[in-house]
């Protein structure tokens, strides 16, 4: 069973107002909890002070359910209840409060003070929605509060207490817990804008998930469009496309095997961003790969199936490579013995650099000279890659700015982007559009827009 305490700050209409209770004492019969703990401003701590009427009609509540409340007066002094800078402590000792008493759960009365009290309290409420409830009590006439309040200086509390109509035993609990939607939608509406801002599209989503009454269906879809598409997981990402109506919006490359080897230069680059360059490093090996693979196919005209054997898992034959690519293979041990490595072995998996060189001595043919210059800097890629990837491995160390330095020409990473974006443009030619690059930007504002429902 859960225990609680109860914080308020006093206003016009506690204790008691007309024949019921105000919203402390309504809080603290259907609650009934260990503590109470009362915030006075200024002007209502002084009546308090003097009269005790707010303390005694919580007694006098204890006595008639048989129980003892612990109250504690808390006179802080807020000078000015209308203003929200002047309410800062409050925060803090909700902040103290919910620390000294971590098995109890802190009711928040947002029916009692000023309207900036009240929303303080609310704000307060949805910085833990675990622990902290906010309760409001409605008037007995489910309306406006105009009825005649306790005034101290004149009344009894006994008085009153005994026409309070809430004492009734089938009196209606006026006591609701609101889910604070106004309040919390632009507060997670910025907490999606940030994590959507660093790439965070699984963080996002779960918010999303967790508050997505407060928003359009469309800002899901699109949350999960570019975290499946983030995740290289194509065919999701396409069916949310579908869902909001979007492919060609989202997918502004008409070809497939472009777009797909774009996205996966994205991800690249996202990686870089949130400076995950281990990530990064590991996927620029890929990345040489299957773009020397779509020069070979697509720009060279020869299928990959034509120089190797195997299933999914390629490896590289000799035979059909010279049938194929006359001179190959003293080209590739010429290349083998000048990197250091010896003559060149077949028959192994196709890799960044058996491929690359494969299509540099193409590259070298008149009817593909275009490419020389994509292939060289391609070359590098992949020796950059082998330099600083194999170490990092082995030793489980991070890779930091300085290694692509070192490796790279002192250029870092920055400057090996915009390289990988220009030789992209050259190969893919006029099919690319530029904005590929955009991506995630273009989803990120889809995802803002989407907002305003």
């Amino acid at each position: 069973m859960d225990k609680y305490i109860l914080i308020a700050a006093p206003g016009k209409t506690d204790p008691i107002r007309g024949e019921s209770d105000g919203p402390i004492l309504h809080i603290a019969r259907h609650y009934k909890p260990e503590k109470i703990i009362l915030f006075f401003s200024e002007e209502i701590g002084k009546e308090e002070q003097e009269y005790h009427h707010i303390e005694h009609a919580i007694n006098l509540l204890g006595e008639r359910l048989g129980m003892h409340f612990e109250v504690e007066n808390d006179y802080m002094g807020i000078q000015n209840p209308h203003s929200y800078d002047a309410l800062l402590p409050l925060t803090e000792e909700c902040a103290k409060v919910k620390e000294k008493y971590p098995e109890h759960k802190i009711l928040l009365n947002i029916s009692s003070g000023t309207p900036q009290i009240e929303t303080a309290f609310c704000m307060i409420a949805i910085s833990d929605g675990e622990r902290y409830i906010p309760v409001q009590v409605s008037t007995p006439e489910k309306g406006a509060n105009q009825s005649r309040h306790f005034n101290p200086k004149q009344d009894l509390v006994e008085d009153w207490f005994e026409i309070n109509v809430d004492n009734e035993p089938n009196a209606r609990d006026r006591c609701i817990v609101p889910g604070l939607l106004n309040y919390k939608r632009p507060i997670v509406q910025f907490q999606i804008t940030s994590m959507i801002q660093n790439y965070d599209y699984a963080g996002a989503l779960q918010l999303y998930e967790e508050n997505k009454n407060n928003f359009s269906e469309k800002t899901g879809l699109l949350l999960r469009h570019a975290q499946k598409r983030l995740n290289l997981q194509d065919r999701a990402a396409r069916e949310c496309a579908r869902g909001l109506k979007m492919e060609q919006a989202l997918y502004p490359i008409a070809r497939s095997d472009i777009m797909t080897l774009t996205d996966f230069y994205n991800s690249m680059q996202i990686k870089k961003m949130r400076g995950e360059l281990n990530d990064f490093a590991m996927r620029l090996e890929i990345l040489t790969v299957h773009l020397g693979t779509y020069i070979l196919e697509k720009c060279m005209h020869i299928p990959l199936g034509k120089i190797t054997t195997g299933g999914k898992i390629k490896k590289l034959s000799k035979n059909k490579c010279i049938s194929v690519i006359p001179g190959i293979d003293k080209y590739l041990d010429e290349k083998f013995i000048e990197i250091g490595l010896g003559r060149f072995e077949w028959e192994k998996y196709v890799n960044g650099r058996s491929i690359v060189h494969i299509i540099h001595y193409l590259s070298t043919k008149q009817e593909f000279q275009k490419y020389e210059e994509c292939v060289e800097e391609m070359i590098k890629w992949n020796d950059l890659s082998v330099e600083i990837r194999n170490p990092a491995a082995h030793a489980i160390t991070a890779i930091e700015e300085e290694n692509f330095r070192t490796f790279y020409g002192n250029k870092d990473s920055t400057v090996l982007c915009r390289s990988i974006e220009r030789v992209l443009v050259r190969v893919f030619g006029t099919e690319f559009k530029k904005d590929g690059f955009d991506t995630y930007e273009r989803i990120n504002s889809l995802i803002v827009d989407s907002f305003d429902r």
